[in-house]
């Protein structure tokens, strides 16, 4: 298996052969075509300049290469989760299916069925719309988990360590957590054994306070596994790399919740019937005469609130499996921890709501 760091640069030189491949046909088809009888080809012969065309030529081989590697590389993985493959992950496959279709299909016509060659530009456009989508679907995670933000900064391996401290782990242990060759470890395991079980989105996408994080890599590290387990050595290097990237996953999500707010507020909706969450209103402000006769829609079931609320951050499966776990505390506790901690948009009286549909529905017994 290859390292993550060198498919994540594959990848990015997928996309770039891609765009200059793409680049190059257009242009390469704007040389008119001359008749050529008993050639190869019976659109005729082009009058492109015969070194680009070869450059073209050898930018092909290089994509077909790379995909082909690829494929080596990440068909397996889909055998080994042990989950439900989630949306992403499926998207990420269906488009480099078609991908491979597409380029099977271009190398045919180029090589036996030339009457068809005029579909070719056609054929070029769609490989690179999927080649954009699988690296839209994917680069962007693999660039978070490989420290392309301020994982490195001296304040933050400050903070990384006396957050260590405060999990139990002595001061030598800490420095020796923070090192660069201990961070590297972390985040293979992210990458590799987490992998597994976990999209890298549902990792990346959920910040957690350092205690979290430590109960979550164990909670993993007991799950029995078709592959390499985590180990106990690997437990806290998985978990200070997951600290010490948290500050760029809380960023990334605050980022991604003022979009959110922006696009809602900016709607005519907002105005009428929305949550103070979304859309502040005036104490003052007086209903307009066409909205006093507006009926407020029926308040949510406490199984609508559970099913709309914790679906936002994970999967509805998660909550049944929790009630497996050896650690047992209340509903009211977890609910306020993703409110705390994960930010989860929850109101108090919908939160009443979820408690008592969890504790009826899966009832913690000691």
């Amino acid at each position: 298996m290859f390292s993550t760091t060198v498919s994540m640069w594959l990848g990015i030189a997928f996309v770039a052969i891609a765009i200059a491949a793409t680049i190059l046909q257009a242009w390469l088809w704007s040389f008119p075509m001359v008749s050529d009888p008993g050639g190869p080809d019976p659109n005729g012969k082009s009058t492109a300049p015969r070194f680009w065309t070869a450059i073209h030529r050898l930018l092909g081989l290089l994509f077909v290469l790379i995909y082909v590697v690829m494929m080596v590389e990440m068909v397996p993985r889909l055998w080994e989760y042990q989950v439900e493959l989630p949306a992403r992950t499926v998207m990420h496959a269906c488009m480099g299916i078609v991908l491979g279709i597409l380029l099977v299909v271009k190398i045919c016509i180029i090589r036996w069925f030339q009457h068809f060659g005029k579909s070719l530009p056609s054929i070029g456009l769609g490989i690179l719309t999927c080649t954009i989508i699988l690296a839209t679907l994917s680069i962007p995670f693999a660039l978070q988990a490989h420290d392309f933000g301020s994982i490195s900064d001296p304040e933050n391996l400050v903070r990384v360590r006396g957050k260590m401290v405060t999990l139990g782990y002595s001061v030598e242990e800490a420095n020796a957590l923070v090192t660069p060759q201990a961070l590297r470890s972390g985040r293979w395991v992210l990458t590799t054994k987490c992998k597994m079980c976990h999209d890298m989105r549902k990792v990346l996408n959920k910040p957690r306070s350092p205690d979290k994080w430590l109960s979550v890599v164990r909670g993993m590290a007991r799950k029995p596994t078709f592959g390499d387990p985590i180990t106990e050595d690997e437990i806290p290097k998985v978990t200070a790399y997951l600290v010490a990237i948290t500050p760029d996953l809380v960023q990334s999500k605050r980022i991604q919740h003022k979009r959110v707010a922006d696009v809602v507020n900016a709607s005519p909706s907002a105005k009428v019937g929305q949550s103070p969450v979304v859309a502040e209103t005036s104490v003052d402000a007086k209903p307009k005469p066409e909205e006093t006769n507006v009926v407020p829609e029926s308040p949510a079931s406490d199984k609508e609130l559970y099913e709309s609320r914790c679906s936002d951050c994970h999967e509805l499966d998660t909550v049944e499996e929790y009630v497996e776990r050896v650690e047992r505390e209340s509903w009211k506790a977890v609910v306020q921890a993703m409110i705390e901690d994960e930010e989860a948009e929850i109101g108090p009286e919908e939160s009443t709501q979820i408690i008592s549909y969890l504790n009826e529905q899966f009832p913690l017994v000691e």
